[in-house]
């Protein structure tokens, strides 16, 4: 049996998604410009694929400030 989810549980959840996206987002956008820079052509849609997900990662952290600026409330 489990226990009623906290407000404060929530509030923590929600902020490390953010964070882990922010993370995830700034590590895939480095990885991609990195991938980009010293292989070149060779790996263009693994590029490509980096920036997207890095792009959505972003999309993800926005979503939650709504929120988070609730829970904060």
């Amino acid at each position: 049996m489990t226990t009623p989810l906290t407000v404060d549980e929530l509030r923590a959840a929600v902020d490390e998604i953010r964070q882990t996206s922010a993370r995830l987002g700034a590590q895939a956008t480095n990885l991609a410009s990195r991938a980009d820079r010293d292989l070149g052509h060779d790996v263009a849609e693994v590029v490509k694929d980096l920036r997207a997900a890095a792009r959505q990662l972003r999309v993800t952290q926005l979503l939650l400030e709504p929120a988070r600026a609730d829970l904060a409330a």
